[in-house]
């Protein structure tokens, strides 16, 4: 047996085939009367559908054939719900929800609703008063740093009063003790001894 060439040869001619006729033209349908449907409901108007006139196959290619449909009467439809009648007897959310407030408030719980949750909201209360006054501070230390002279002159006075702060408490050991005493008995304070 022998490889043959059949398959490449059908391919080929095949090839050849499609590149003579490079647009395709589309079957143009038969002229025909308009269709019209059978009424389904005795409230709707029934769809004419006509049939468009005849284009040369450029065109026909180019737009689509236009197709009307009949609208679906459950998505046309419109619902309309009557207003309720204003009842005396039971009150509405906004009663329901202020009597349960009330409830609540009454059987106190709120005094030990409080305890539990006061040092997480002091916590929580340091925290954003920290980032307030951390961005204030940073605000005006960089306003402060676009002076000109301004930093230089900062540092300056802080080396000098650090320099007048050491030669008047210390200098002498009894000054230095001080200083000590008063720095402990701050920091008892501070800790709560």
């Amino acid at each position: 047996m022998e490889p043959t060439d059949e398959p490449l040869q059908a391919a080929e001619s095949a090839d050849t085939t499609a590149s003579q006729s490079a647009v395709p033209v589309p079957p143009t349908p038969p002229a025909t009367e308009p269709a019209i449907e059978p009424e389904a409901d005795s409230d709707t108007d029934p769809v004419i559908e006509a049939e468009p006139a005849p284009a040369s196959p450029l065109e026909s290619a180019a737009v689509p054939p236009t197709v009307e449909t009949k609208p679906d009467p459950v998505i046309t439809s419109t619902v309309t719900i009557p207003a309720q009648e204003a009842s005396t007897d039971e009150g509405g959310e906004w009663d329901l929800l202020v009597e349960k407030i009330k409830a609540w408030i009454d059987s106190n719980q709120l005094g030990s609703l409080w305890e539990q949750a006061q040092l997480p909201l002091r916590l929580i209360g340091g925290l954003i008063l920290f980032v307030i006054v951390s961005t204030v501070y940073s605000g005006i230390l960089g306003t402060i740093n676009k002076v000109p002279l301004a930093p230089g002159l900062l540092e300056l006075t802080g080396v000098i009063w650090l320099l007048n702060y050491a030669r008047c408490n210390l200098v002498r050991s009894s000054d230095r003790k001080r200083v000590i005493d008063a720095l402990g008995s701050t920091w008892n304070k501070v800790v709560g001894r």
